[in-house]
């Protein structure tokens, strides 16, 4: 390919040079093609690596945030995606219905201390925050537990509109909780209802000390309670998503017309380009007769002043239908398109100004771009997000953010320039927005962009080479080595420089490629049948000899493919195991299968072999699988083994019901149903998934039914109780039926029957009443009740 657009620039920069001196040089050869050029192949989007991207800030070039510039899938987009804006302010509570004045407001380092009465803070002040969307609520708490817990503890809880929640309970803390001098206690309560502003507003918090009885463990100490309000709020700002690509590597499709080869009339070349002779007088220049290349038309006519207005510059044609005689001049505007004509000459007047250079672009080149601008574009500013095209830095088209699909295609001959062999296309989208938060999501989508008017012509020879000829081949054979390049020639490339490309009609079949110049035909495993190929011999200018042959593969029958089976496959006596065989026959669909051994089968449907072993030991079966031509055997390794099978036969109590506090006795019967003796048997009993013991039987003969007893204490306060039993929770004895050792119950406990004091104290206050008779009967009874402290109650 490089050596084609060599010779392509090389045939443009002679039309560059003259018109008709490209007639001169077509003379003795003859046109051998023309095609159309690619002129921006980045345009497919197939090749994020030929494109730079990125996004900034509208202002100061910073990086976006929230823009993304990217070339995937085939795709140019620009993603402009804003989350919801979001704000959070801190209220904190201003009244206290205890009286716990000094918790109220920001943390300030006065604080309310408490070892029994509950601290209560309400009344948020959320007036600057009810114009705006609510999103989430955090309780703040700045408070200290000096510390550790030990029986005491602390709750923090809410009453709303919606109810009562508790929030949190500090117990049995290691050491003190300090919230005062670490970060605030943080609580997401979001979820607790459906919020309204007056419900935050007045929602009451309670920082309880809940004390065990006796001396306290600590005290609780709160600075303040405060709440952290996610609110959506209004926004706007300005992103710009960018890309550019470059092409370069082919002579742009524009003609510079030379100004030294036509006449002038009080116009001189001077530094600048083409001025008058004496300013504020006008002055022509006629071009030389010019043609457009062969097989192309001319597009539009342009040019460009060093020196004051294009405006003050203006511009008349002559066509010519024979290439030699010229009609009359006629005024034409600059870029627009120039009638059909085999020949052509332009005069140009000139008024205080300075032309610097003149050209025609050929095909007319025009920059097409489809595409789409997507998503919900909320809040995007109207008036100032757009999107703009770009071709050699000046602005093509500038087009408004506006959703829907478009096809665009413009005119780009007045930013190529003669003499040029690259050309930049860019795209920058500016996505501007106003609004009240919500989250946005606006997409420009460009999925194709493509220059036309390229334009390449060529002058060569087709390669000659000798034909290849039909082939056949049998299946599974390796191929066969075919001459190729040492019977070509080329009027201009060596043999070494000639490229080949084959096409295959049966790629299913064989694999055509080139080595070191002969064609070699490989056999893809396991195929049969016909395949044209087609070979395309290329020499540097890209003019090709092509030839097509047609290969025929004969079908060869295969024996059948059985997959090796597991080096030793452990089984049961007596006990029907299938294991899991795979094949496979790629020529045959009726398959036989068989084994040598008569406790052994093969069903080829479910791909499996069934084996119920009669006898202890290591024992080999041959698999044999069949077709109509062969047969394939495999071997399978079988170590037959007789094994315990562990299972529990019944679980009791006795024939008592259950009440609280009672010591139980769990009766489980263990049932050995195997071929084999199991010892050092395990028993696991739990209750409610806790362990209440493990008992161990050292052997279960085959048949036998031992039993296993785990006595329990039943505790005070549960009702109903999930007994249940584990033979061999480590596996360590193997069974043949792993699945069968575990047996559960689900027993209802009758309530112990309360006498005296509720059934919360009566184990404490029984305790105190008889130590207080024994020391009544020895006569101290009122010394100990003058250092006895007061009576403890716990609190639930």
């Amino acid at each position: 390919m490089r050596s084609i657009v060599s010779s392509l620039s090389l045939v443009l920069l002679l039309v560059l040079t003259s018109g008709l001196p490209l007639i001169g040089a077509a003379e003795g050869r003859s046109v051998h093609s023309t095609s159309v050029v690619d002129l921006f192949p980045q345009g497919a989007l197939d090749d994020a690596g030929e494109w730079s991207v990125g996004a900034e800030t509208s202002f100061t070039q910073a990086t976006a945030t929230y823009t993304e510039t990217m070339v995937a899938d085939q795709r140019l987009t620009m993603v402009h995606q804003r989350p919801v804006h979001l704000d959070t302010m801190t209220v904190w509570s201003s009244s206290s219905p205890t009286n716990s004045n000094y918790s109220v407001g920001a943390p300030d380092g006065a604080a309310t201390w408490s070892t029994g009465p509950e601290i209560q803070l309400t009344t948020f002040d959320v007036s600057g925050l009810s114009a705006y969307i609510l999103k989430e609520v955090h309780l703040r708490a700045v408070f200290q537990i000096p510390d550790a817990l030990q029986e005491d503890t602390v709750r923090i809880s809410v009453e709303h509109g919606d109810g009562f929640d508790l929030l949190r309970t500090f117990a049995h803390t290691q050491g003190n909780v300090d919230y005062i001098n670490n970060s605030a206690f943080m609580l997401n309560i979001t979820d607790l209802m459906e919020w309204t502003w007056t419900d935050i507003s007045e929602m009451v918090f309670t920082l309880d000390y809940v004390s065990a009885g006796g001396v306290d463990d600590s005290r609780l100490v709160v600075d303040a309670v405060g709440l952290d309000i996610t609110v959506q709020t209004p926004w706007y700002g300005g992103e710009v998503g960018y890309a550019s690509s470059t092409f370069a590597g082919h002579e742009m499709p524009v003609i510079g017309l030379d100004f030294e080869a036509g006449t002038t009339d009080n116009m001189a070349l001077d530094g600048c380009g083409l001025k008058p002779l004496v300013d504020g007088t006008s002055g022509t220049w006629t071009s030389a007769l010019f043609t457009p290349p062969p097989e192309q038309l001319l597009g539009r006519l342009h040019l460009s002043t060093s020196e004051g207005e294009v405006g003050n510059v203006s511009v008349e044609v002559a066509l010519s239908q024979d290439g030699e005689s010229v009609g009359e001049y006629q005024a034409m505007n600059l870029n627009t398109l120039l009638p059909q004509a085999v020949a052509y000459k332009v005069r140009v007047v000139v008024l205080d100004a300075c032309v610097d250079e003149v050209w025609v672009d050929v095909n007319d080149p025009s920059l097409g771009l489809s595409g789409r601008v997507f998503g919900t574009n909320d809040g995007i500013d109207a008036n100032y997000s757009r999107w703009l095209v770009f071709v050699n830095g000046d602005v093509v088209s500038n087009e408004a953010m506006d959703l829907g699909t478009f096809v665009h295609e413009w005119p780009i001959g007045a930013y190529l320039r003669p003499g040029t062999d690259a050309v930049e296309v860019g795209i920058r989208a500016w996505f501007t927005w106003d609004s009240t938060g919500e989250e946005s999501t606006t997409a420009l989508e460009v999925n194709s962009i493509a220059i036309s008017g390229g334009f390449g012509v060529e002058w060569d020879e087709d390669p000659v080479c000798d034909p290849i000829g039909d082939q056949t081949l049998t299946e599974d054979n390796g191929g066969i080595i075919l001459p190729l390049l040492l019977r070509c020639s080329d009027d201009r490339s060596s043999n070494e420089a000639l490229l080949v490309q084959f096409t295959n009609t049966n790629t299913d079949l064989i694999d055509v490629d080139l080595a070191e110049g002969d064609v070699r035909l490989r056999l893809l495993p396991e195929a049969s049948g016909q395949a044209v190929v087609g070979v395309t011999v290329i020499d540097e200018a890209g003019n090709a000899w092509e030839d097509t042959f047609t290969v025929e593969v004969l079908a060869v029958d295969d024996p059948p493919v059985v997959t090796e089976f597991q080096s030793l496959i452990p089984v049961e006596r007596d006990v029907e195991t299938v294991v899991e065989m795979s094949w496979f026959d790629v020529d045959s669909t009726q398959l036989t299968a068989s084994t040598n051994r008569s406790w052994a089968t093969v069903d080829l449907t479910s791909n499996a072999l069934t084996v119920i072993p009669p006898t202890i030991g290591f024992h080999t079966v041959l698999v044999s699988v069949c077709d109509q031509t062969g047969c394939t055997e495999r071997e399978v390794d079988f170590e037959v083994m007789a094994l315990p099978d562990l299972y529990f036969e019944s679980m009791d109590f006795g024939d008592e019901a259950l009440t609280q506090g009672d010591v139980v006795s769990l009766r489980l019967l263990v049932r050995n149903s195997g071929q084999a003796d199991a010892t050092m048997v395990s028993v696991r009993c739990q209750a409610n998934d806790q362990l209440i013991g493990v008992q161990t039987v050292p052997i279960i003969q085959p048949g036998e039914l031992r039993a296993v007893t785990c006595d329990w204490q039943i505790p005070n306060d549960v009702e109903v109780v999930r007994f249940n039993a584990i033979i061999d929770r480590g596996f360590e004895i193997l069974e043949g039926d792993e699945e069968n050792n575990e047996i559960e119950s689900l027993v209802a406990i009758n309530q112990a029957q309360e006498d005296g004091a509720s059934s919360q104290d009566q184990g404490g206050v029984s305790g105190v009443l008889g130590v207080g008779y024994v020391l009544l009967a020895v006569g101290l009874l009122a010394l100990l009740a003058y250092f006895m402290p007061a009576k403890v109650k716990k609190i639930e």
